[in-house]
């Protein structure tokens, strides 16, 4: 699965309705929110690790093979 649709399977989880929600929650913009959700791969790390706290998901990093 992408991360694009985990991100949102935990704002639905974490009843986070919406963007603009999730900006406020994380202190992101709202543009970096949308870009993440938009899974274009433009976002930051940090960007990504922020929204991961807040929507209490962990990142594990794997090698291609490993999927």
């Amino acid at each position: 699965m992408s991360f694009k649709n985990e991100l949102k399977k935990a704002m639905v989880d974490c009843d986070i309705n919406g963007a603009k929600e999730l900006s406020d929650k994380s202190g992101l913009t709202y543009n970096k929110v949308i870009r993440a959700l938009n899974g274009d791969g433009s976002s930051r790390y940090v960007d990504i690790l922020r929204l991961a706290t807040v929507l209490n998901l962990k990142i594990q990093f794997m090698t291609k093979g490993d999927e």
